[in-house]
């Protein structure tokens, strides 16, 4: 009766985990509506009227990451730019990029003037990706090439996926292998002196990715990264010298920008100050004419913020007034006013406002059908200084109207400021209602999303509750750390640290643990309800439980992650830089651990002990060259810096292939002796703990070298928890704290921007969305896959009905979490940060719920699915 019951419960956790992404598939088709621009070309309503064109051709450069600081700063290595800004050639601005910060979305916003869609954070990373594309979408682009001109492309191929066919003469590259610093730029410049003697293009776009590599590998500090911005500033000096000698570019406006910026840490994708503040500059001889007093470099206003901030929609409207273009459909940028001085006659001016405004109005039409933009329904004495954006829209609106109407029936010319004022305050305060509307969510696949996922905590309850109820104190534990958990999701602040909220956990859990040893008699006690231990077992006990809370803390001042203490001092990149003898002789003890537990669970045969040796020496090697390559921070100073230069004329990718070549090997030896029959006194192979010791060494070529000795204090806590004799519902719940914790202590956070890229391509001699996907899950999460591994470890002296509540309480937690996510994500739908943080808190939790969840927890247990 007891087997006919197991059965059940065990189906119905696999049907809960079937649930699981169906119910965030669901979630998501709501949550990421994806809405195509609108299709067509905008066209003068009136084309007589257009104001003349101030130029008749652009070349406009992106250098990926571009930093405001990188530029105008006293650091700035754009030493010929800061001399453009001083001689008026150059007009300098901050470009707002709204969150999400990477390239696609941010193409977009240049090219469209509209706001992306969040769900471009994953389409960006999806390479191949072509549901994107913009080709039948109005942009500044597509107007040059509806006139017939014809456009030239060179660098980051992301722009050939938005505009398939829209160019003459292209050569992309893919932006995500960030471990080349030179030939991503090097295929760009080469094309550039041809290219500017050649007088049969209108549109002239490179793309460079050189800077952003830099920072996704060593930071924008990097020793790197000035001399990349002295190559990008020499890049400008060619191109503005051809501009003043080359006659057939008199005419040409030359826009250098980044796409967005980057954080402390080199990474972009989330809303720090750092990652939305890139440069913008429009370089022409011809501003020299409105040239105003500016001084390069300066000092930092506030927050990366230099000159004056501009949103990034607005290079759309501006470029398209000053090549004479009719703004895109879909724009919702503003025209900068600083160029309206090109124009002389102040009634050009006012029409390129106007046409700016009625694009902008009839985009307000459509969203707020139920407000009247007409005079008879706006009151008389309508007050500007309302709260309410749209009333004040509303009432700039009909001031500008009726200060034409006077201009028209008075001639009066000295009112042409005032309705220079009133058109712009309309534009600034339309865009703002515009950009901050809320995404047209469909609450239908919202609420099925939250109902199939609370199935799936029913599906999962009667195994759960089952085994809780057997283990009270753990139960209880787990439980009050669900519901906590869940709370938490609705706060942003607590969202942004949520690295606090596991640390202070696990401290909890850590205190549960010493209880519960301390509980233990040395002898049998009379009610024989406590279990007996040996004292020296007894003694080790009380000291792992020590030891675990030791080794907890010195985790937790590792890697300081989230927002608010993001730039605090820590071990990985405060005391390692200065300590680099330390660094790496914890290192090489990390290696010398994992090969000394590869020999002592390995076959006696010569080849296998030789086996490991040389791969672990491989291994290390590879991360030795790596950091001498990509970090030279990090080993200028240490005792290991002379083997790195002897090693260095080897490629990474070759020494990358050959340790998870090694890695690989070690598997399948552990196999082959497993299977041999040897004699009586040759010691047996652990498959299941020399799988454990390859995986280590596997994720130490994928971690960070500074996260290297992580790897140590996690074999301590290995070891302090293997002398408590947890049971299986305990391993479950320190498994599941371990691995968030252990998610954090490697410097993981829920922003975007934490996404490590820099072991994403070990061994990749080119781009493969797969590959570089696992690399990276596998970088990111080295922590808790890890942990995962060793819980299998934990559990081997169990036995097999105990160990399979093991699913269960993990099926149990991740569709608890889910819910949790979804939840507060359909509640605060309209709150200010649902984009900067619920959104991507969203992400991580699907990527916990679906690559952790299934590709490492289910798949490490998948022989206790089986019947």
């Amino acid at each position: 009766m007891t087997r006919m019951a197991a059965v059940p419960a065990k189906w119905l956790v696999l049907i809960a985990n079937i649930l699981i992404p169906i119910a965030i598939l669901a979630f998501s088709l709501g949550f990421f509506p994806y809405k195509p621009l609108i299709p067509g070309l905008a066209a003068f309503a009136e084309p007589h009227n257009a104001p003349p064109k101030v130029f008749d051709k652009v070349i406009f450069m992106v250098v990926d990451a571009l930093r405001s600081d990188f530029v105008y700063s006293n650091n700035s290595g754009f030493l010929y730019t800061q001399s453009l800004i001083r001689s008026g050639a150059a007009v300098p601005f901050t470009a707002y990029a709204g969150s999400p910060t990477v390239t696609m979305p941010r193409l977009k916003a240049m090219t469209t003037g509209s706001v992306p869609s969040f769900l471009d954070v994953i389409l960006n990373v999806a390479e191949s990706d072509t549901s994107s594309t913009l080709a039948y979408q109005d942009t500044w682009l597509a107007q040059l090439r509806a006139k017939g001109e014809q456009l030239i492309m060179y660098g980051d191929d992301t722009w050939l996926k938005l505009f398939p066919g829209m160019f003459s003469r292209a050569e992309g590259t893919t932006s995500f292998f960030v471990s080349d610093f030179t030939e991503v730029d090097t295929n760009v410049t080469r094309h550039i002196p041809g290219e500017l003697i050649q007088d049969d293009w209108s549109a002239f776009i490179m793309h460079y990715l050189g800077l952003d590599h830099i920072g996704h590998k060593a930071g924008p500090q990097s020793s790197y990264m000035i001399p990349k911005q002295h190559e990008m500033d020499s890049i400008v000096t060619q191109v503005y010298g051809a501009m003043e000698r080359e006659p057939h570019l008199e005419s040409t406006l030359f826009i250098l920008c980044g796409d967005h910026g980057m954080n402390d840490a080199g990474n972009h994708g989330g809303s720090s100050a750092g990652e939305t503040s890139p440069a913008l500059l429009f370089i022409s001889p011809k501003f020299e004419a409105i040239k105003a007093d500016r001084e390069s470099p300066v000092d930092v206003i506030n927050e990366l913020k230099y000159y004056r901030v501009v949103d990034q929609t607005d290079i759309a409207p501006t470029l398209a007034g000053l090549l004479g273009l009719p703004i895109p459909l879909n724009s919702l940028g503003v025209f900068i006013p600083e160029f309206l001085d090109m124009w002389h006659l102040g009634s050009q001016r006012i029409q390129l406002l106007l046409e700016n405004s009625k694009q902008l109005l009839r985009t307000l039409k459509e969203a707020y059908p139920a407000y009247s933009f007409e005079q008879d329904s706006v009151p008389a004495k309508c007050c500007p200084n309302t709260q309410d954006n749209l009333e004040k829209a509303q009432c700039a609106w009909t001031q500008a109207q009726e200060l034409l109407r006077q201009r028209e029936s008075t001639g009066e010319r000295d009112i042409q400021a005032e309705i220079e004022q009133a058109l712009l305050l309309f534009l600034e305060v339309s865009q703002k209602v515009m950009s901050s509307s809320a995404s047209n969510y469909d609450l239908r696949y919202l609420s099925l999303g939250i109902c199939v996922t609370s199935v799936a905590i029913l599906f999962a309850l009667p195994a759960t509750y089952k085994a809780l109820l057997r283990y009270q104190h753990p139960g209880l534990f787990l439980m009050a750390s669900i519901l906590s958990y869940g709370a938490m999701m609705f706060a942003s602040s607590y969202v942004e640290e949520e690295q606090q909220f596991w640390y202070w956990i696990f401290t909890g859990w850590t205190f549960y643990l010493h209880v519960r040893s301390s509980r233990f008699r040395r002898s049998p006690p009379a009610t024989g309800g406590e279990k007996a231990l040996p004292s020296s077992t007894y003694v080790l006990t009380i000291l792992g439980a020590a030891m675990l809370a030791v080794s907890h803390r010195v985790l937790r001042r590792w890697n300081q992650t989230g927002q608010k203490f993001a730039a605090e001092p820590d071990i990985a990149r405060s005391y390692f830089p200065s300590h680099q003898g330390i660094l790496w002789t914890l290192v090489v003890l990390s290696y010398a651990d994992i090969h000394l537990h590869l020999v002592d669970n390995f076959s006696s045969f010569p080849i296998s002990q030789l086996a490991c040796l040389i791969v672990t020496i491989t291994a290390f090697t590879f991360k030795l060259v790596f950091a001498a390559s990509e970090s030279p921070e990090l080993i200028s100073e240490s005792p290991v810096r002379h083997v790195a230069i002897m090693l260095n004329g080897i490629p990474l990718v070759l020494y990358a292939r050959l340790a998870m070549s090694g890695i690989v090997i070690l598997l399948l030896l552990s196999a082959l002796f497993t299977k041999a029959k040897g004699k009586s006194s040759m010691k047996r192979v652990s498959p299941s703990t020399v799988a454990h010791e390859s995986l280590a060494l596997f994720l130490m070529t994928q971690s960070r070298v500074t996260n290297v000795p992580i790897f140590l204090i996690l074999r301590l806590q290995l070891r302090a928890l293997a002398s408590m004799d947890l049971t299986s519902v305990e391993i479950a719940v320190t498994s599941l704290f371990m691995q968030y914790t252990t998610f954090f202590a490697f410097g993981g956070s829920n922003a975007i921007s934490s996404i490590d890229l820099s072991n994403a391509y070990n061994g990749i001699g080119n781009y493969n969305v797969i590959l570089v996907g696992i690399l990276t899950y596998v970088g990111n999460w080295a922590g808790p896959i890890w942990w995962v591994s060793a819980t299998k470890l934990l559990r081997s002296r169990l036995p097999r009905g105990e160990a399979q509540t093991h699913i269960s309480l993990l099926t149990f937690f991740v569709a608890s979490t889910v819910l949790s996510v979804m939840a507060a994500c359909t509640i605060l739908r309209t709150h200010l940060f649902i984009w900067t943080v619920f959104s991507p808190k969203y992400l991580y939790t699907v990527s916990w719920a679906i690559i952790h969840h299934f590709a490492a927890n289910l798949l490490r247990e998948v022989d206790l699915l089986l019947p």
